[in-house]
């Protein structure tokens, strides 16, 4: 099965139409709220952690260039985290509180908390016939492909599609669950976030493996480009 039967809107019964992949009813209400509570709480540390960074390497925040919905390019702004920093940069990135910056780009309307991974131009090339899928939704903080352990490029395609058919306030909050459980709490979840983020294994699951197996619905790119999937801007999500 090709990418461009899984983008189509008659691809499987009950599919969302693409001009309403990966949204829902009140999904930027959540944004809002969740991401102006989070740099409530996170905004003590921003200054603290940008002065440091732009001692240690004289600079504190970069941009990264991203394609977002409609294929509007937009400037993720994270903190400046060489690959062989120093101590304060390897911290940052342990923590994984390089991307905090990002909320605003969450608040502007730019990113959503949970979406596809940003990509460059060179990654939305990759897509082939899927692009369509992806430029359709606000790329995310985190998203379906964080829930998987590794994974190729055509495993990225295939979980940024199935996000935008099956997109929830549920799948969403297990998706932001479970990236708080990967980042600040790890191999010790909390019941609560522990009971949200269940469902992300399940969806997960339920095809995990078909790439590798070849009978991956995106196997044309992966095939084509190979290697894995590109991080995130920040916090993992698309390179420093």
């Amino acid at each position: 099965m090709s990418i461009a039967v899984l983008q189509a809107p008659a691809a499987e019964a009950g599919a969302i139409p693409t001009d309403r992949l990966g949204g829902y009813r009140g999904k930027r209400a959540l944004d809002l709220l969740a991401a102006a509570l989070l740099l409530a709480l996170t905004a003590p540390l921003m200054l603290p952690i940008w002065l440091l960074l732009r001692a240690e390497t004289g600079q504190g925040f970069a941009r990264r260039l991203r394609i977002g919905r409609g294929g509007r390019p937009i400037r993720c702004l994270v903190f400046h985290v060489e690959r062989r920093g120093g101590q304060v940069g390897c911290w940052v990135q342990r923590a994984g509180l390089s991307g905090l910056p990002l909320l605003w780009s969450v608040l502007r309307g730019e990113m959503s908390l949970v979406g596809p991974r940003p990509a460059t131009r060179a990654d939305l090339a990759r897509y082939g016939l899927a692009q369509s899928g992806y430029l359709a939704m606000r790329p995310g903080l985190t998203g379906l492909a964080d829930a998987r352990d590794g994974g190729r490029f055509c495993d990225r395609v295939h979980d940024d599609l199935r996000y935008g058919r099956i997109a929830s306030p549920r799948v969403d909050l297990g998706l932001i669950a479970a990236a708080l459980l990967r980042r600040w709490r790890p191999g010790r979840p909390q019941p609560g976030l522990a009971l949200l983020s269940g469902t992300v294994s399940l969806i997960v699951s339920s095809h995990s493996g078909s790439c590798r197996a070849g009978r991956h619905p995106s196997a044309g790119p992966c095939a084509a480009a190979g290697g894995r999937a590109a991080n995130r801007p920040g916090a993992g999500r698309a390179g420093n």
